[in-house]
């Protein structure tokens, strides 16, 4: 299986919220990496983000949220 991984938070807010799966994640100190599981449009996706692309304002707050659990609470 292929992986992305990034340890911008909402970077992975917008990746999760457009349906790639966080499949882990590594702490290193006080800095989480998300691990994804890659998906063929990943580039596309993040150039999105960049350029700002497209986004369900809900879908993204839930995934932020989502982002924020995992590294504040697990």
């Amino acid at each position: 299986m292929k992986t992305y991984a990034t340890s911008d938070l909402y970077l992975s807010a917008y990746l999760k919220s457009r349906g790639m799966k966080i499949i882990d994640k590594e702490t290193d100190g006080r800095r989480t990496t998300f691990i994804f599981e890659d998906v063929p449009n990943r580039e596309e996706l993040i150039r999105d983000f960049y350029n700002r692309g497209p986004i369900n304002a809900s879908d993204y707050i839930h995934a932020l949220q989502d982002i924020k659990a995992i590294v504040f609470n697990l």
